[in-house]
């Protein structure tokens, strides 16, 4: 069996009972944990102008966008762009906009800690985010 609900804005009250009815039950549970048109619309609304540039790079170069071509000078840091990608997750997860269970939609790649080599969005994001941009850019 399979129950989908939908609740669009709850009050908190309901939210505190509909939760805890779920949690109750969590081992039979399993939250959607996909991201949607309206999830990755308000994921990119809330990140900050140099953040929403690496998102948007990345779905428009196909997936991956390199540092190099986020940066508008060769000596330009990109130290800061890329942390409100985690920390707009976390307060989305807080204001429950989406699961905890939620994952990055974009990750660094590069060699660790320091500096990174690029940005990556998997391919089957790309088009729910390619309408997020669309949506809040318009």
């Amino acid at each position: 069996m399979r129950i989908t609900v939908t609740v669009d804005d709850p009050t908190p009250e309901f939210q505190d009972k509909l939760l805890a009815l779920l949690a109750e039950h969590a081992d039979v549970v399993e939250t959607d944990t996909s991201w949607t048109e309206e999830r990755a619309t308000h994921y990119y609304r809330m990140l900050p102008g140099r953040a929403r540039r690496i998102v948007k790079e990345a779905v428009e170069r196909g997936g991956m966008v390199s540092a190099d071509a986020l940066r508008d000078t060769p000596d330009d840091s990109l130290r800061g762009h890329s942390a409100p990608l985690s920390r707009i997750l976390q307060r989305g997860k807080m204001l429950r906009r989406w699961p905890e269970a939620m994952e990055q939609p974009v990750t660094a790649i590069g060699p660790g800690f320091g500096k990174v080599g690029g940005y990556e969005i998997t391919a089957e994001l790309i088009p729910v985010f390619q309408t997020a941009i669309r949506t809040v850019e318009k």
